[in-house]
């Protein structure tokens, strides 16, 4: 099942991209293309919804990553939201839980932002 990503933004223009599949090889580039878009309408704060990714890879990961330092580099954040535990493991297990904060839900995502 190839990634299904849904853009949506808050009144307060935070962007929430929420994900829907295998965030992996094929799933990836369509992550990739929803946050350039984001940031190519000057969207500097991008929440990723994390609920309906029901695998993630290495690659999927560096998707991510890439997501980040896109963001960042517009003086921008990204933040995780709703990973299930599949996401969490290898979020921890490879460190990236601290580079990444993430969330319970996306409304917690949103808040402080």
């Amino acid at each position: 099942m190839a990634l299904d990503v849904q853009t949506r933004q808050t009144d307060g223009g935070i962007i929430v991209l929420a994900a829907t599949g295998r965030l992996d090889v094929a799933g990836a580039p369509a992550l990739k293309d929803a946050v350039s878009e984001a940031a190519k309408n000057g969207s500097s704060r991008v929440v990723i919804d994390m609920e309906g990714i029901s695998f993630v890879d290495s690659t999927g990961l560096g998707s991510v990553i890439s997501a980040l330092k896109q963001i960042r580099g517009s003086q921008g954040d990204l933040r995780l939201a709703a990973p299930n535990q599949q996401v969490r493991v290898v979020l921890e297990l490879t460190t990236l839980d601290r580079v990444f904060p993430y969330y319970a839900t996306v409304e917690e995502a949103l808040t402080g932002f």
